[in-house]
């Protein structure tokens, strides 16, 4: 079967689309060409595939038959190395064994009081009046809080910036959609080395530290008591860096914008928050009795869900709801583009958390904002009690709203984001 494609140029296909607006770009596809259809980058076809149904088949109950794409694990492995989110097979069975039990409920309710310390900080350094970029913001905060809850590690200032730079190398990197050739002596390469090489020589420093005898039950003396060895442990130290702040920041970002956007919304949360908590910060104990807070948090994860493009190839020729697939071919899913289906959602664009309200009821194959399947983020519970604790923390003490009333664009690059940021002016009262 032929599928359906939008016009696009000779050689360059829809590359100068996706490099302009790639969210609105795919979402623009899906909606004119429909569920399973066809796009160029530069020379190689892509196939996107936001079905929920179809996608709910491959992710989850024929997960086996598919891989990532070779082309995607090398874009990744050039920053991230073999880390759980590269990794395939027994391989990455064996190392989601290894992490898992850091993110476990039991150790995640652990990390509620670094959570709300390093939030309670954060909005101090604010004053009344200040203008702050909040994307920035929300990613040092959310940097300080993985860093301190899975490798105590929040109070070493070079780590800390080595690993922005890391970050904004990766997704410098992903923007160039992996054409842009590696021995090019570009400015893009030159930073990505010094990135990498930085990053190297810390995060072994760290681990010869922690294999020295440091005692702790963090995620990083999980890793160092087993057999991985310091190359695979650093490959993992990287990944859960980068994906663990990442996912937060972004998602932090975009509800600070939707609250300011929504008033009415904001002042229902913090309704909620004097009811339950007084004068008290919150405790991830009080989590499940804030449920309004809960469902802003997952409406705000449906309208931009951290992970919104990813992809996967079969590995031997398949039929999946009557279209058939090969091996090598590069399919897409979009997590954004799926949340936006008015067949399951009824007017998507809009911000209603009333959608998750406690009985609600939603379909799983349509909510995936952390992918789903045996590869769904091992981080999803860290992520969702984070975002909500700082939800709290900030919102108790001030209001944050938008400089510009103009309006703001979302960037694709390993997250969705605020494209150029976004500044918010602070206030009291």
């Amino acid at each position: 079967m032929k599928l359906p494609s939008p016009p696009g140029l000779p050689v360059l296909g829809h590359l100068p689309q996706m490099r302009r607006d790639m969210p609105g770009f795919l979402l623009s596809t899906a909606r004119e060409y429909g569920p399973v259809c066809c796009f160029r980058l530069g020379p190689t076809n892509m196939i996107l595939v936001v079905d929920p149904a179809l996608v709910h088949e491959m992710l989850v109950k024929r997960a086996s038959e598919f891989r990532k794409s070779p082309r995607t694990g090398k874009m990744i492995s050039v920053h991230l190395g073999s880390g759980l989110v590269s990794l395939e097979g027994e391989v990455h069975r064996g190392h989601r064994r290894v992490i898992q039990p850091a993110m476990h409920t039991a150790r995640i309710a652990s990390y509620g009081d670094i959570m709300v310390s390093h939030a309670r900080q954060r909005v101090s350094s604010w004053s009344p009046g200040a203008r702050v970029e909040v994307v920035a913001e929300m990613a040092d905060l959310a940097l300080r809080i993985v860093a301190d809850s899975l490798f105590t590690a929040s109070s070493d200032p070079s780590l800390l910036k080595a690993v922005h730079d890391f970050a904004h190398s990766i997704n410098e990197y992903l923007l160039s959609f992996g054409l842009h050739p590696s021995w090019l002596p570009s400015g893009l390469n030159r930073r990505r080395r010094a990135s990498i090489a930085r990053i190297d020589e810390l995060g072994y420093e760290l681990i010869r530290r922690r294999r020295a005898g440091s005692d702790g039950a963090d995620l990083l003396n999980l890793l160092v008591s087993t057999e991985l060895s310091d190359v695979e442990i650093r490959d993992e130290l990287m990944t859960m860096f980068f994906a663990g702040h990442e996912t937060s920041a972004s998602a932090l970002a975009w509800a600070f914008y939707e609250l300011s956007e929504h008033p009415s919304i904001a002042g229902s949360v913090v309704g909620e928050l004097e009811a339950v908590l007084g004068e008290r910060d919150p405790a991830m104990a009080d989590l499940p009795h804030l449920p309004y807070l809960g469902s802003v948090v997952k409406e705000t994860l449906r309208r931009w869900p951290p992970g919104w493009l990813f992809d996967r190839t079969p590995v031997m020729p398949l039929s999946i709801g009557g279209y058939d697939f090969r091996p090598g071919q590069i399919l897409y899913f979009s997590p954004y583009v799926i949340h936006q289906d008015p067949s399951y959602w009824d007017s998507p664009q809009e911000f209603r958390p009333s959608r998750f309200a406690p009985g609600a009821e939603i379909a799983r194959e349509a909510y995936l904002p952390f992918g789903d399947g045996p590869r769904m983020c091992v981080g999803n519970r860290f992520a969702e009690a984070e975002i909500a604790l700082v939800l709290a923390v900030v919102l108790r003490r001030v209001r944050l709203a938008r400089v510009s009333d103009g309006p703001v664009v979302a960037e694709g690059q390993a997250t969705i984001r605020p494209k150029g940021g976004l500044l918010m002016t602070v206030s009291t009262g």
